[in-house]
């Protein structure tokens, strides 16, 4: 099996708009589902496809990197180099984003790893390892003072690989549900390498 990563065009916006729907257990999906768009859109996904399109927000296809193995999309990551003094909290975020933002500040100068997914079939082949490797490639390029990531509390697994990978809990924020969310977790936790 050999992976290529590579930077994500505006093309992977959709596949891109899925494996963040996978990265957050499908809550964002849930709070794609209550944009006022959704009536002519008729799918969440598509609303997700939008959101990736954004060129106004960090999340977007212009900050993914695609891990890609004959011509299928294998998995992702989506990060950024923070600032080092962060904008003002924005106003009218969502309660359920409201944690993840206040942790996500917390992040100043760090490269931050938004997102991170593997598609079901392409997991425990290392994927995950690629993907911080060139987190690591990319905070040593942007002059981060580390790398940082927000992970819910019951994610073992994910927690796991990001502790073998030298990852540790800086602190945390109590979760707020997506709408109609059922996440397992309880708190959001802001992990850093530095």
């Amino acid at each position: 099996m050999s992976i290529t990563l590579r930077p994500g065009l505006k093309s992977d916006a959709a596949e891109i708009a899925l494996l963040v729907n996978i990265a957050t257990h499908g809550g964002i999906g849930m709070g794609w589902a209550q944009d006022e768009r959704i009536g002519d859109t008729y799918d969440p996904a598509e609303i997700g496809r939008l959101e990736m399109l954004d060129d106004s927000s960090e999340l977007n296809w212009r900050n993914a990197t695609m891990a890609e193995s004959d011509g299928e999309i294998a998995g992702m990551l989506l990060g950024y180099r923070e600032p080092e003094t962060m904008p003002p909290m924005p106003v009218g975020l969502p309660a359920f984003l409201v944690p993840i933002v206040e942790l996500e500040r917390l992040a100043t100068s760090r490269w931050f790893i938004s997102m991170l997914a593997v598609h079901l079939d392409w997991r425990s082949k290392g994927i995950g390892a690629q993907l911080l490797d060139l987190a690591e490639t990319k905070r040593a390029e942007t002059q981060g003072r580390g790398l940082a990531l927000i992970v819910e509390d019951a994610n073992l697994g994910a927690r796991k690989l990001y502790e073998r990978r030298g990852f540790a809990v800086e602190t945390s924020r109590p979760m707020r549900r997506y709408p109609d969310g059922t996440a397992p977790g309880q708190d959001w936790l802001l992990m850093v390498k530095d």
